[in-house]
C-alpha cells in the first residue's frame, strides 16, 4: 500500500509521465537513427559496389578485347595461314600433317598467355585440330560433326561472322572427351569464323577458351566468405560464372526482367536459408549481369558500433532526463505541496494563513487567489460575528421593551371594562386599538409579515395617535393592491411615521398630513413616508444619510431613542444587505424617508431568497 500511496502524489505521477514520454521519444529517435544509419551503410556499400562492378566490367571487357586481339595475332602466324589456305580442298592426310605445326603455335600462345586454357581450329570437312597446354585433341572428324558442327554456338558463330562470339557454360569435355572428373570444368569460349588471308570463303572456325575459374578470379579473388556470393548471369538468369563453382549452370535468385532492362539495382531476397541483398549490374559489352549477394546480417555487423553508441547515448539521456526531471519537478511541485499544507492548516481551523513565496507563473496566480480567499474568509467570519453581535444587541433592545403579555392584556381588559361601565367610548376605542397594536408583537414570532399587515398595524398606531393629538393628523396611503402581499420586516413604518408626527407638530400651522406610497421596479420594493412638516434642508438631508451609514442618525424631533431611524436601517441591512435600507430625499415641502427592500412575495422563504437577494 505504501508504494501505491506514493504513486498517488502529483510529483510521482508527473515524473512517471515525463519519463514515459521521454522514453517513447528517445526510443523512436533511436530507432530512426538506427534505420537511418543502416540505410546509409547500405547506400554506401551499394555505391562502392557500383564502382567495383564498373571496374570489373572494364576488366572483363578488356579481357575479351585482349583475346580478340590475340586471336587476330594467332591467325597471322604463317603456320596457321598454311593450314587455313585451301583448307576446304585439303585431304585428311594434309590436314594432319599441319597438326604438329598448329599445336606448336597453340602451345606457344598458351605458354605466353596464362589465361588461355585451350585453342581449337575446326574445318567442316576435316574436323578439328588443337588442345590445351598439356592435352591435344583426340576427337575424330565424325565425332566433331555430331557434337560441334550441329551445336547452337557454331551456328551463331557462322551467322555473326566476322564478330567474336562469347559462349559461356561449355564443358571442357565438349571439346575433349577425356576431360572428366575434376578436370572437366567450365569454359568461356570466344569463337569467330575465319579464313586464309587470300581465301575469299570462310573455311574454318577459331575457338579461344578461357577457364571459368580464371574469369571468376577477376571478381572473387578478394571476396571473403562472409561477404556473400558473387556471380555472372545471362539474360535468362542462368549462372555463367560464380565465386562458388557449384553454382555455375544453376538458376540464380536474380532473373533479369525483360520489361525492366535496368543497368543497376538491388532488392532483398532469401537465398540459401539466409536473408540477402541482391545487387545487380548490367555489363556494357554483353547481356550479362554482374550480381552479388550480400547477407543483411553483414549490415548489422557494420553498424553494431553505431548501435552500441546509440544505446549508450540512449541510457545516458534517460538518466540525465530522470535526474533533471526529478529536481525540476520537485522544484515545481514545492509550491503546490506548501499550498496543500496551508489548506490542511485551514481545515484544522487556522484561518488567515497565507504564503509568502509566490512564483511568477500559473502556480503564483493560484497561490495569490488562495491568499485572497484565506483573508476573505477571515473578513467574512469577522463580518458574520459582527452581524450576530448586532442581532443580539437588537434582540436585547427589543427585550427591554417587552412586557409580560398576560399582565398587559389583563390590565388593558380591566381598563376597557372600567371605561365601558362609565360609558367612555373614546377610552374603549383607544384600548382596543392598543390591543390590536400589541397583539402581533407578542403573538407572532416571524420577523417578516405582509405589507398589508404592516399597514393595518400602522392604522392602529395612528388611531391611538389621533386620540392623543386630536384631529390634527391626516393619513393617506397610495399602495397598489398587488404590492400588499409583499413580505417586509415587521414594524419598519411605525418608527418613521412617529418621527414624521414629531417633526410635523413642531410647525405652528395646525394639522399634519402623512402619506405612505409604494412601487416596485426591477425586483426592488420602494416604500416612502412623506410628511407635510417643516422639512429638511439639503445639509440636514446629507447629514441624516451620513448618520444612517454610521448608525448614529438623529432627525430633529425624533422621540424614540434607539428604536428610530437607526434601528429600522440596521434591521433592513441585517436581513437583506447593505444595498437596501433607509435614506432621505430632499423635498421643497416637508420630509420624505424612502425604504428600499427586495420585492419578496408571500411564497418566498425569508432567510433563503431574502439573503440571496441581499
Amino acid at each position: 500500500m505504501r508504494p501505491l500511496r506514493g504513486f498517488r502524489k502529483l510529483g510521482s505521477q508527473l515524473l512517471l509521465y515525463v519519463m514515459l514520454i521521454s522514453l517513447a521519444v528517445l526510443a523512436g529517435f533511436s530507432y530512426f537513427i538506427y534505420s537511418f544509419m543502416q540505410n546509409m551503410v547500405r547506400e554506401q556499400n551499394e555505391s562502392l559496389l557500383l564502382q567495383q562492378f564498373q571496374q570489373l566490367d572494364h576488366n572483363i571487357d578488356g579481357l575479351v578485347s585482349e583475346v580478340d586481339r590475340l586471336s587476330m595475332l594467332f591467325l597471322r602466324d604463317d603456320r596457321i595461314q598454311n593450314l587455313l589456305y585451301g583448307i576446304a580442298d585439303k585431304t585428311e592426310v594434309e590436314f594432319l600433317e599441319s597438326k604438329n605445326d598448329v599445336q606448336n603455335v597453340i602451345a606457344d600462345f598458351i605458354d605466353n598467355y596464362g589465361y588461355i586454357d585451350s585453342i581449337y581450329i575446326t574445318s567442316d570437312n576435316l574436323g578439328a585440330v588443337g588442345g590445351s597446354e598439356d592435352r591435344t585433341l583426340v576427337y575424330d572428324k565424325e565425332e566433331w560433326k555430331k557434337s560441334f558442327f550441329t551445336s547452337e554456338p557454331f551456328q551463331r558463330t557462322i551467322q555473326r561472322y566476322p564478330e567474336l562470339v562469347l559462349e559461356p557454360r561449355i564443358r571442357k569435355s565438349f571439346y575433349n572427351p577425356y576431360m572428366t572428373g575434376d578436370a572437366d570444368g567450365y569454359l568461356v569460349s570466344l569463337m569467330r569464323g575465319t579464313r586464309a588471308i587470300y581465301d575469299p570463303n570462310t573455311s574454318a572456325t577459331l575457338i579461344f577458351n578461357i577457364d571459368e575459374r580464371y574469369l571468376a578470379s577477376l571478381y572473387a579473388a578478394s571476396l571473403k566468405p562472409d561477404e556473400g556470393d558473387m556471380y555472372i548471369v545471362d539474360g535468362s538468369g542462368m549462372v555463367l560464372s560464380s565465386s562458388r563453382p557449384e553454382q555455375v549452370g544453376t538458376r540464380a535468385p536474380f532473373v533479369p526482367a525483360s520489361s525492366d532492362p535496368g543497368g543497376y539495382g538491388s532488392f532483398d531476397e532469401r537465398s540459401g536459408g539466409r536473408d540477402v541483398q541482391i545487387v545487380y549490374y548490367r555489363m556494357d559489352a554483353t547481356d550479362w549481369y554482374l550480381t552479388k549477394e550480400i547477407p543483411l546480417a553483414r549490415y548489422s555487423e557494420q553498424i553494431f558500433a553505431v548501435q552500441r553508441l546509440v544505446a549508450i547515448v540512449f541510457l545516458l539521456s534517460v538518466l540525465a532526463i530522470f535526474v533533471a526531471s526529478y529536481f525540476w519537478l520537485r522544484r515545481m511541485i514545492r509550491p503546490l505541496r506548501l499550498l496543500a499544507e496551508k489548506m490542511q492548516d485551514m481545515s484544522r481551523g487556522e484561518l488567515g494563513v497565507t504564503m509568502r513565496h509566490i512564483p511568477n507563473n500559473e502556480l503564483g496566480t493560484l497561490i495569490r487567489r488562495f491568499n485572497e480567499m484565506s483573508l476573505s474568509i477571515v473578513e467574512l467570519v469577522d463580518k458574520n460575528n459582527e452581524i450576530q453581535e448586532k442581532k443580539r444587541e437588537l434582540e436585547l433592545e427589543a427585550l427591554q421593551y417587552q412586557i409580560n403579555p398576560h399582565f398587559l392584556y389583563n390590565t388593558l381588559n380591566m381598563i376597557r371594562w372600567m371605561a365601558a361601565i362609565v360609558k367612555a367610548d373614546n377610552i374603549v376605542g383607544t384600548i382596543v386599538a392598543l390591543g390590536n397594536l400589541l397583539r402581533p408583537v407578542f403573538s407572532k414570532k416571524d420577523p417578516m409579515c405582509a405589507l398589508r399587515d404592516e399597514l393595518e398595524y400602522l392604522q392602529n398606531y395612528l388611531t391611538i395617535a389621533g386620540m392623543r393629538f386630536g384631529d390634527d393628523i391626516r393619513f393617506e396611503q397610495d399602495v397598489p393592491e398587488e404590492l400588499k402581499d409583499c413580505r417586509v420586516p415587521r414594524f419598519i413604518l411605525q418608527p418613521l411615521v412617529e418621527n414624521s408626527i414629531a417633526a410635523g407638530r413642531q410647525e405652528e400651522t395646525p394639522g399634519i398630513t402623512i402619506e405612505i406610497g409604494a412601487f416596485e421596479e426591477d425586483g426592488v420594493l420602494t416604500l416612502s413616508v412623506t410628511d407635510s412638516g417643516a422639512g429638511l434642508t439639503p445639509e440636514e438631508v446629507e447629514g441624516l444619510n451620513a448618520g444612517l451609514e454610521r448608525g448614529d442618525a438623529q432627525r430633529p424631533g425624533e422621540s424614540v431613542s434607539g428604536v428610530g431611524l437607526n434601528n429600522v436601517n440596521k434591521r433592513i441591512r441585517l436581513y437583506f444587505g447593505d444595498d437596501y435600507g433607509v435614506r432621505f430625499v430632499p423635498r421643497e415641502k416637508g420630509a420624505e424617508a424612502v425604504v428600499t427592500l427586495p420585492a419578496l412575495q408571500s411564497e418566498d422563504g425569508f432567510g433563503g431568497n431574502a439573503r440571496a437577494e441581499a
